[in-house]
């Protein structure tokens, strides 16, 4: 998480704005009848993914772990001023607010930050009512290039997609989708990287 606030005032680099803007694009083809719906994506960072699809839902509620990151989204809402986007500093890992519910949980390159991936897949079931989804956008199994210039980093490689798949099922999710939609490369101790994005989309079942 300190890496994430020392990172927070930087955050909005072009590159980043630009895959951010592709990936919101690429969640919004999976929301239906979203003007209903109330979303929250975790792991919001600045909000570059979120504010993108603010207007698609009811209700959008940012959350992030870190204090640094929900500054930079409460200075962009202080001038967008949208009643129906909200901030929550809150790491699902150490608790899930108490009666916190969604029809939409969507994250973005967050999920391989996170060592405990069937932990963290079973508080986003928890939250979400029934029929409702998780949207997850991540990376495809790579070699560590992706992240080789933070020697601290202790997540995961990617993933892949066979095993979210089945872990989803295992949890209790349905009608799974998942697809890679993106390339590109970044610059990895001196060489062209190429890594790949997928989508995953996953309903909690309706009892």
């Amino acid at each position: 998480m300190d890496n994430f606030d020392a990172m927070a005032k930087e955050f909005d680099t072009g590159r980043r704005i630009k895959r951010a803007k592709i990936i919101a694009e690429k969640i919004r083809t999976h929301i239906k009848d979203g003007h209903n719906k109330d979303a929250i994506e975790y792991g919001s960072g600045t909000g570059l993914v979120g504010f993108q699809l603010a207007n698609d839902f009811r209700s959008l509620l940012l959350i992030d772990s870190s204090t640094e990151m929900i500054c930079q989204i409460e200075q962009k809402l202080s001038q967008l001023g949208n009643p129906s986007v909200s901030a929550l500093r809150c790491d699902f890992m150490e608790a899930v607010p108490q009666g916190l519910q969604a029809d939409y949980v969507f994250s973005s390159l967050v999920l391989h930050h996170i060592q405990d991936t069937e932990d963290i897949m079973t508080r986003f079931y928890s939250i979400l009512r029934d029929g409702g989804h998780l949207i997850i956008v991540d990376i495809d199994q790579e070699d560590g290039s992706f992240h080789a210039k933070y020697p601290d980093f202790d997540g995961h490689n990617g993933f892949e997609q066979a095993f979210l798949v089945d872990l989803a099922e295992k949890i209790g999710f349905v009608k799974t989708e998942i697809q890679t939609f993106y390339r590109d490369s970044k610059i990895a101790q001196g060489k062209e990287a190429p890594y790949s994005l997928f989508i995953f989309d996953a309903m909690r079942r309706v009892r």
